[in-house]
């Protein structure tokens, strides 16, 4: 999961260039749509009865997840860089953590708090090396903006698909949010025609996209859902402070990008605070069932 979102930014700031934000999920999540009911319909995963209450809880989650979080997203990256974005991104394991109390009186142990806050501040040190006021120097603008809400955006992804995982299948439950935001998106591309034609009619534009809704989109948040369904939100999210960590990896695979002692202490600081927040969640679990 982290490994296929690792490549999400790169990308980003490329389609970035474009202008059509829009075009880039739609095709993302319309990909991953069909690329699930495939899955699904080969190992005959049964589908859940539909109700009302389901389907708003499903437009719900392609709301939040696709409209607010993938969308504006999109849209930040043209308005502030990569780094920003990853940085903002790398706080929303202690958004969902706030949400989960606000919203569900979910008190959150100071022991995860304090695996989540070593965590962030691993990303941090990879993400910035070392040089955060470097980084942030030009401060909060739009594009730092439309993150933040992007991430609140995903923290309501994560917290409303708790108890529909509880009950379904989470292939399903990954999938139909995918259809339902690239519908609520829909309007928005026909308003940016032009630029979403422009873009679309690159044929390696349109690979790269599809390629992205295949793993980032589609096995990504299959696997994210499952880790929801299985860990719980808190210690699911904490799993995304590894994309800069394998981002990081990556680079100095395939491109023999240097990694400083900050890098790689920070690194550790990462996995150790996923790592911690994991265990406290075991911890917890077993005294609970004794």
């Amino acid at each position: 999961m982290a490994l296929f979102w690792a490549t999400s930014y790169p990308i980003g700031v490329w389609l970035a260039n474009y202008k059509a934000p829009e075009a880039i999920v739609v095709v993302r999540v319309f990909t991953a749509f069909l690329f699930l009911v495939v899955i699904a319909k080969v190992y005959r995963i049964r589908i859940f009865k539909f109700n009302e209450k389901i389907f708003y809880q499903l437009v719900a989650l392609g709301f939040f997840g696709f409209v607010v979080h993938n969308y504006l997203m999109f849209i930040g990256l043209q308005f502030t860089t990569a780094i920003k974005g990853a940085l903002i991104n790398g706080a929303i394991p202690i958004v969902i953590m706030g949400l989960d109390f606000l919203l569900f009186r979910i008190v959150i142990k100071p022991a995860m708090l304090v695996g989540a806050i070593i965590s962030f501040i691993g990303v941090l040190l990879i993400i910035t090396d070392g040089q955060l006021g470097e980084a942030m120097k030009s401060g909060i603008g739009f594009g730092e903006a439309l993150f933040l809400v992007a991430i609140v955006g995903w923290g309501f992804y994560s917290i409303i698909a708790k108890p529909l995982l509880d009950k379904n299948s989470a292939i399903w439950i990954t999938a139909f949010p995918c259809l339902f935001g690239g519908i609520l998106l829909m309007p928005l591309l026909i308003q940016n025609l032009d630029n979403s034609m422009i873009m679309l009619t690159n044929k390696h534009v349109v690979l790269v996209l599809v390629a992205q809704g295949l793993l980032a989109m589609g096995l990504g948040f299959l696997w994210y859902y499952e880790g929801i369904k299985e860990l719980g939100t808190a210690s699911a999210s904490m799993y995304l402070n590894l994309v800069p960590v394998f981002g990081t990896g990556l680079a100095y695979i395939l491109v023999n990008e240097q990694l400083s002692k900050t890098i790689i202490f920070g690194g550790i600081l990462t996995i150790f605070g996923v790592i911690w927040v994991n265990w406290c969640r075991i911890n917890d679990t077993s005294k609970n069932q004794s």
